[in-house]
């Protein structure tokens, strides 16, 4: 495995999510939950705070832009103040929709990153929040499951011997190849598994 540890030698007890495609890390005593429509698929994991990152796989692959817009319609439509900025991050060196959104809620700001690009098969979006006050504790923590985050390859060419399933690192833009007899770590999905 070329990236795993990467993350876990920055934060203790990092869980991993390995299903349907993709992968990535996060921490332990996160409540991890996923579901399903039709073909689309959506992973989230919770702090025990406010805090949370939702991946989102697009079956349909619709434009990046338009999914991108649909969320931030959605946040202006459910708060009365969101300020909108764009971003120069980039999802696998590809050609990306990037946005920062500030919106209040509860005499609070909170802080979301809305990520957007599309692959040769699907449209992958990432959206992050946290509370402006969980900045400094939790913000390196989402940026670590991002930089953790791959998904499989349709054309990678992988040697037989390293097993079934190549991914890319979404955020790196490096092609990895994932022992297919390791172990993931996904106790959290005991119980807190949604049925699509």
């Amino acid at each position: 495995m070329v990236l795993e540890g990467l993350v876990s030698e920055k934060f203790d007890l990092m869980a991993v999510y390995a299903e349907h495609g993709v992968r990535f890390e996060y921490p332990d005593g996160w409540e991890l939950s996923h579901e399903h429509d039709d073909d689309d698929f959506t992973v989230t994991v919770e702090s025990e705070g406010t805090a949370f990152w939702m991946l989102s796989v697009l079956s349909g692959r619709p434009a990046a832009e338009d999914v991108v817009v649909a969320a931030l319609e959605s946040f202006k439509t459910e708060y009365d103040s969101v300020d909108v900025s764009e971003s120069a991050e980039r999802i696998c060196l590809l050609p990306t929709v990037a946005t920062e959104v500030d919106f209040y809620e509860l005499e609070m700001v909170n802080r979301a990153s809305l990520r957007a690009c599309e692959t040769d098969s699907t449209t992958i979006f990432v959206l992050s929040q946290m509370a402006d006050t969980e900045c400094e504790e939790v913000g390196p923590q989402l940026k670590a499951i991002s930089d953790s985050l791959m998904y499989e390859s349709d054309d990678a060419d992988v040697d037989d011997e390293s097993g079934p399933f190549a991914f890319d690192n979404l955020f790196g833009g490096m092609e990895n190849v994932i022992d297919s007899t390791a172990e993931p770590h996904n106790e959290a999905l005991d119980g807190s598994q949604e049925e699509g």
